[in-house]
């Protein structure tokens, strides 16, 4: 806490100790160590302290609330955590450190926002405005007025059409003081009696007691005292009402000082000047201890009470010897020397103008020497981000450059994966198909295996059938020639020649049609489909001819041929000649390659030749067969 300068009283120097031992009374927390004070009780006692109707000075109210904060972050009260520092907030921007103010709510705001996404309700809705409002206004008087406007006007946007009026009129009130900071005072009138309206609607008090302050703030920048007196007024009966101790009760009082001396009723002015400087030193509001003390003066020397003017403006004087106040202390001698001109004093009278226009050098000094200051502190300041941002740029970089490298590995990973999936599942696959093509193979080498076996049986089966048919062909041969010759050597009577009759019926018989329909089944397991081939090639065969195709489709010979039909060797050629023009063949083509041409190639002739043919017949057949 800044110690006060200047000469003070014994009443004031009480009041500094009383405050300094609260500061420390609060700080150290021995209130709330007594463990008799349960959790709500120390709250309370903390609430008391940063009330508007607190006596304790602001730097002590700083301090406390510092206190209650960490307290309540002790004890996991995260609305009184946040609610002391936007209390602390508001005590800087009183102090006229808009930075701390703005700095405060800047980094409360963001926490405030989540919260409320996170759990929304009126108290926090509140607290939140609230903070918005404390920051648009260290943004008003850190002349950074569009933003502030923006801020507003978010918010009214915002809340709208929210229940809650004093909302919406807080939001209002801070437009209007912006207007009113940019001097748009017909602007910033509006919006003042828009929201007291909205504070009237909510019966919001403290409201009421801001929006009719602002009003007669307003007239009074116009210097429409008459315009201001019922809206100062009304603020001033709020104050007293609520018993606020803070600098409401030194601003009410001070509007109500500025009216009456407008209005030329000094006496009642200097009253209420009186009332305001008196709170100002006990609270130690030095900030506006000076203004309150300049009008105060002005206000005696227009009623003509120089004697008390020169006193009043003396003693500010030395309360602000030392501080660089340049500017407050020249408006204050040329107010002295004004004072000892009228009282006919031109030597003190030069004297304090020449120390004003001192002061207003000094001023002008401290100002430009300020301004570098800040100058260099912002260049400092711009410095500091911009090698802020760099650094943030580098380390974005550098992971940024992580952050690919780990992209290529995962992508170089991931494809590689891939690859070798695709590699194991084609080797798989691979090995699937060479499995089922070996097992295809396997199977087709069985299967024509099996295949070639039964052909062998058939054929085994068709030479059988074959050589049993030519023996039959030659018995039956045999039998006619010597029935034959039988019948040109011998006269036969009736029953002998009846027999022999019978016997060439019998013996003409062998051979049946039968015969060669079993022939014809077994020839066509062999070589299915051959008749059927022939037939579509020459639908106009007759049955003797397919017969001789068959016989020659199986390689035997004209002579085998005449054997197996019991016809001679010249019919066979004119029946293989007449074939041939019936199938268009030319006389150089071989009837033979033509009809196994029509299929397969038949395997060799499973017919035995007529020398083994007559090995293989018995004795009986073999002289038929001679014969």
């Amino acid at each position: 806490m800044p110690k006060p300068t200047g000469n003070l009283n014994a009443k004031e120097m009480l009041c500094y100790i009383v405050s300094v031992m609260l500061t420390f009374f609060f700080s150290s927390g021995l209130c709330l160590g007594n463990p008799r004070h349960n959790e709500a009780d120390s709250f309370a006692v903390y609430d008391r302290a940063l009330s508007f109707q607190s006596r304790i000075s602001l730097d002590s109210q700083i301090a406390i609330s510092k206190q209650a904060e960490n307290y309540a972050i002790r004890k996991e009260n995260v609305y009184k955590r946040y609610f002391y520092a936007v209390r602390r907030g508001f005590l800087y921007f009183s102090l006229d450190s808009n930075k701390y103010c703005e700095q405060i709510n800047q980094k409360v705001i963001p926490d405030l926002e989540r919260i409320m996404d996170e759990h929304p309700s009126p108290q926090w809705k509140s607290l939140l405005v609230e903070s918005y409002s404390n920051l648009a206004l260290s943004l008003v008087y850190g002349e950074k007025t569009d933003s502030a406007l923006r801020i507003y006007q978010h918010l009214y946007s915002r809340f709208e059409q929210d229940s809650n009026a004093s909302l919406r009129a807080k939001c209002l009130n801070g437009i209007g003081a912006t207007f009113a900071y940019r001097s748009y005072i017909d602007i910033a009138l509006k919006y003042f009696k828009h929201a007291l309206q909205e504070y009237e609607d909510a019966r919001d008090q403290r409201g009421i007691y801001l929006a009719c302050s602002n009003i007669g703030t307003a007239y009074l920048d116009k210097q429409m005292y008459k315009e201001a007196l019922p809206y100062c007024t009304r603020s001033y009966q709020i104050v007293e009402a609520e018993n606020y101790q803070g600098t409401e009760a030194i601003t009410s009082r001070l509007a109500m000082g500025y009216i009456y001396a407008g209005l030329g009723q000094f006496n009642i002015a200097n009253q209420y000047f009186s009332e305001a400087l008196e709170r100002t030193r006990q609270g130690n509001y030095y900030h506006l201890e000076g203004f309150v003390t300049m009008a105060y003066a002005k206000s005696l020397l227009q009623e003509g009470k120089h004697a008390q003017c020169l006193r009043l403006a003396s003693e500010q004087l030395k309360r602000l010897d030392g501080e660089k106040k340049f500017s407050l202390q020249a408006d204050l001698l040329k107010l002295l020397s004004q004072c000892h001109e009228e009282m006919g004093n031109e030597k003190e009278a030069l004297g304090c103008l020449r120390q004003a226009m001192t002061m207003v050098d000094s001023s002008f000094a401290a100002e430009q020497s300020q301004s570098l200051l800040q100058l260099e502190l912002e260049y400092n300041n711009y410095r500091h981000e911009q090698e802020h941002l760099a650094n943030q740029n580098d380390l974005v970089l550098t992971r940024l450059k992580a952050q690919n490298r780990m992209l290529w590995i995962f992508g170089l990973s991931g494809i590689s994966a891939i690859l070798a999936l695709s590699i194991i599942f084609l080797i798989r696959h691979f090995s699937k198909v060479q499995k089922q093509s070996e097992q295809i193979k396997a199977d087709s080498e069985k299967k024509l295996q099996k295949a070639g076996e039964t052909i062998e049986q058939k054929n085994k089966e068709l030479a059988t059938n074959t050589l049993r048919f030519l023996r039959l062909n030659h018995l039956q041969n045999a039998i006619l020639e010597n029935l034959k010759t039988l019948k040109t050597a011998f006269t036969l009577r009736g029953k002998e020649k009846s027999i022999v009759c019978e016997i060439e019926n019998l013996a003409k018989q062998i051979a049946s049609e039968k015969e060669w329909k079993d022939f014809e089944f077994y020839f066509e397991q062999v070589d299915k489909g051959f008749l059927a081939k022939l037939s579509k090639v020459c639908p106009d065969l007759t049955s003797n001819e397919k017969h001789l195709c068959v016989l020659f489709n199986l390689g035997l010979s004209n002579r085998d041929v005449a054997n197996l039909t019991g016809r001679t060797l010249q019919s066979i050629g004119m029946a293989k000649f007449r074939l041939k023009n019936k199938l268009k063949l030319e006389n150089s083509e071989d009837i033979v390659a033509f009809l196994q041409s029509l299929d397969y190639p038949m395997p060799q002739s499973p017919i035995p030749n007529d020398s083994k043919m007559a090995e293989a017949a018995s004795p009986r057949e073999r002289i038929g067969m001679d014969e």
